[in-house]
């Protein structure tokens, strides 16, 4: 399914013109379809690796529909004068399939694989969503989980895992590998994978077991999502740290762009 939307480019990458409603939409007809969706969720850290990594910029090329994740990449947009209607988060995707939204497309829950995330996290993710669905509170259903540890892209693609993941009969596989090595993932085995809706969602199955808390929805909105990561998780300090100041030379780069329009 290619996109049907307006794209814009923003330091190199693409950018589907949608609202978060209509991206919940979009995932929604694809699992109703089966119709293959890869969606990718390029936030402040997805611009700066691409300026380095052209698989990793590629693999953001490939997909079907690509979600602005993160309030940078709509500063940028309005910078460069091609603006985007909103921040479409990929956890925040996830969050209103989870609660119902998109059940008059399905009007049945979706199913939901894990592939990744630290061990045992994704198996806890699964159960959460099952006892949320029992108690009539969530629209999701997890039909399996696997944490393949930390080889290569080749090691974490064996025919048989591959096999288990197409058997669970999911709708939704979330990959949480970290950015680079999800996407590059994705783009090894998106042949073989006959699941409809792929992602990589790193933190959606942390948020979902409960291990990390996201956001207060006022921090998400003025931008702030990052500090409040650090503060649960300090070990990302080194990775915001670099892409401030990659964030620099994409603004100028941005001004750049709108003043050649």
């Amino acid at each position: 399914m290619r996109p049907k939307f307006q794209r814009f480019s923003i330091a190199g990458l693409p950018f589907d013109v949608l609202d978060q409603a209509e991206a919940v939409n979009r995932v929604c007809t694809a699992i109703q379809r089966q119709e293959r969706l890869f969606f990718s969720t390029p936030n402040l850290n997805f611009l700066v690796m691409a300026q380095e990594d052209e698989a990793f910029r590629q693999s953001v090329l490939a997909s079907d529909l690509s979600l602005a994740d993160g309030m940078p990449v709509v500063w940028l947009s309005r910078l460069q004068g091609t603006p985007l209607p909103e921040r479409v988060a990929g956890s925040t995707v996830f969050e209103q399939l989870r609660s119902g939204a998109g059940q008059g497309v399905l009007g049945r829950p979706i199913k939901v694989y894990f592939f990744g995330g630290p061990p045992g996290v994704a198996e806890k993710a699964c159960s959460v969503l099952n006892a949320e669905h029992a108690a009539g509170r969530g629209q999701m259903l997890g039909v399996g989980a696997f944490c393949p540890g930390f080889g290569s892209v080749a090691d974490m693609s064996a025919p048989a895992t591959i096999a288990a993941i197409n058997a669970s009969g999911a709708d939704l596989l979330v990959v949480a590998l970290g950015a680079k090595k999800g996407q590059a993932w994705i783009m090894h085995n998106l042949d073989q994978l006959t699941i409809p809706v792929v992602s990589h969602l790193g933190a959606v199955v942390n948020f979902v077991a409960g291990t990390v808390e996201r956001a207060p929805l006022t921090w998400q909105r003025w931008g702030f999502e990052w500090l409040w990561r650090i503060r649960q998780e300090p070990a990302l300090f080194k990775r915001y740290w670099n892409d401030g100041w990659g964030l620099v030379y994409l603004i100028a780069h941005a001004l750049l762009v709108r003043k050649k329009k």
